[in-house]
């Protein structure tokens, strides 16, 4: 029969971890016995009521903190919004032919139909 151990009172040192604790009653062989970590005070609840262990992770994590690319202002008369503006007039003079890819193969069966700009029905961007 194990004996119940409880928490330290405030104010005192805490407990040794649960794998060094020794139990004060001996075995039948007069060897002292390890405590169970679930019979450990550092285990105990402290209101007494006795709880599912918890499992998963215990330990500190260490998220580094997220770094994000810079936010571009696009202000009028900067060199993104003219890059931006460059690069959409681009796009724009471009058709694409877009295949369909069926188990990882490209298929093309003549059947085309066109993909327009969404604010321009009448601007052709790519068939598929």
């Amino acid at each position: 029969m194990a004996s119940t151990i409880r928490p330290a009172p405030a104010g005192t040192s805490a407990a040794a971890p649960a794998s060094t604790q020794k139990s004060s009653q001996a075995s039948t062989d007069g060897q002292p016995q390890a405590v169970a970590p679930s019979d450990s005070a550092a285990f105990a609840p402290a209101d007494g009521v006795d709880r599912a262990p918890v499992s998963g992770f215990n330990g500190n994590r260490r998220v580094p903190a997220p770094i994000n690319e810079p936010v571009k202002s696009y202000a009028p008369g900067s060199a993104e919004r003219s890059a931006l503006k460059e690069r959409l007039a681009q796009m724009a003079g471009e058709r694409v032919d877009i295949p369909l890819i069926i188990g990882g193969k490209e298929v093309r069966t003549g059947d085309l139909a066109q993909s327009v700009m969404p604010h321009n029905h009448a601007h052709v961007l790519a068939d598929y």
